[in-house]
Order: C-alpha cells, then structure tokens, then sequence
C-alpha cells in the first residue's frame, strides 16, 4: 500500500479502508468519494491503524458511511484516542470496535 491517506477497494459487496495519518478536512474529498462508493455494500471494514489524529472530519465520515450501510461498520487497528472520540460521542453505537 502506497502512502496516500485514504484508500480503499471495493469487491461485489464489501468496502474495505485504510486510513492513516491526520482525517482531517484536507482529506474530506478522499473521504466523500469512499462514502460514495459504499451505496450498494453490504459491510464495510474500516482500519485504523495508521490514523494520528481523528476529529469532526473522521466521525463526519463514520456516519455517512453508517447512513449508508445495513451493517455496523467493523473497525480493525483502532488507535486508543479514536475509542475515546467514538465512545465520547456515541459514535461507537454505528461501528463494530475491536474487544480490548
């Protein structure tokens, strides 16, 4: 994997996305064309391993994301910090997280 910030593929029904470094509004676009094309999928596996900084712009994704699929979104490499934004904010009811 190349070092963009935002990555994802898509197979039949399945979305999967890595994201690292800061998910801030400088990766907003990136960020929309994932929700875009997470119409018509079934799950979405979202990694985390790689993020440095995780705000309004990364639980802004997480719902449009959520708003788009059936399933909750499973959520792999999850930094410590981001557990805390998405418990924080109840975020964590749209997403699958990883049992400490």
């Amino acid at each position: 994997m190349d070092e963009n910030p935002v990555q994802w593929v898509r197979s039949d029904r399945l979305l999967l996305v890595w994201l690292r470094g800061a998910v801030d509004p400088a990766v907003t676009g990136l960020l929309n064309q994932v929700v875009a094309t997470s119409a018509r999928c079934d799950r979405v596996v979202l990694d985390l391993t790689g993020v440095t900084f995780f705000g309004a712009t990364g639980l802004n994704f997480v719902s449009g994301l959520a708003a788009r699929v059936s399933a909750p979104i499973v959520v792999s490499g999850l930094p410590e910090f981001v557990r805390t934004v998405l418990t924080r904010t109840g975020m964590d009811a749209l997403v699958s997280l990883p049992v400490r």
